[in-house]
């Protein structure tokens, strides 16, 4: 683009945003999926739309936009974003627990050859009545994290045979590898990828050194290619 182009760009929040939005989904996307897989999130009660709007909203309403550059916007974007998908896994972990509780009564209610089982309220209703999806959240499969950025996980990875990946079930590997990761170290590794973050940027927002975050990354890279090698 010209010097022109780029100023007018610049000068013009609402393109600067929509711009910016583009970033935003994938990252904010694989943090719910994490969030489901896990049993935190129930399935569905999340849309990256949603929260990533909210975050829009709450810039336009304290008009903090205006005077700031592409990049010093999409950090900040980002920054918003982790904060509040951290306070989200925070208030919505006693789901992890009340899947923990179900798991012990059903299994207590198959000891006993009953043909009922528990809803998310602990009543008594018969299997045949488990169509809602809402009852199979965990039956879900996980799916592959960075399925629309796989080229950039392939580089991360120094994989240049993609059909050797893609052969001897690597993938599903990877994807186990992954979901075992803990949150805080998954979210670095999705920064990274999805966010497409450098470094130090990822520092900035998490308040950590930057040579945590490359232990981190580091670390995650390693313990892939362990795995599906």
């Amino acid at each position: 683009m010209t010097n022109t182009h780029n100023n007018n760009f610049e000068k013009n929040s609402d393109k600067k945003i929509l711009f910016i939005v583009h970033l935003l989904h994938p990252y904010v996307k694989q943090r719910i999926r994490v969030g489901e897989n896990l049993g935190i999130f129930p399935v569905n009660m999340y849309q990256s739309n949603g929260i990533i709007d909210g975050i829009i909203l709450n810039i336009y309403e304290n008009d903090m936009h205006n005077e700031m550059d592409i990049d010093q916007l999409r950090i900040m974007m980002f920054d918003l974003l982790n904060t509040k998908l951290n306070s989200l896994f925070e208030n919505e972990k006693w789901h992890k627990k009340s899947v923990s509780t179900n798991i012990i009564l059903e299994e207590e209610l198959k000891q006993l050859k009953e043909e009922f089982t528990v809803d998310a309220g602990n009543d008594l209703i018969m299997n045949e009545e488990l169509d809602d999806i809402s009852y199979h959240q965990n039956d879900q499969n996980k799916e592959l994290p960075y399925v629309d950025a796989q080229n950039h996980v392939l580089t991360f990875l120094d994989i240049n045979n993609v059909a050797e990946f893609k052969s001897n079930n690597k993938e599903a590997t990877l994807s186990k590898t992954y979901y075992s990761l803990p949150i805080s170290t998954s979210n670095v590794v999705d920064l990274y990828l999805l966010g497409k973050l450098n470094m130090q940027e990822i520092a900035n927002i998490l308040q950590i050194e930057i040579v945590e975050v490359k232990r981190i990354l580091d670390f995650v890279k390693e313990k892939f290619k362990k795995n599906i090698n």
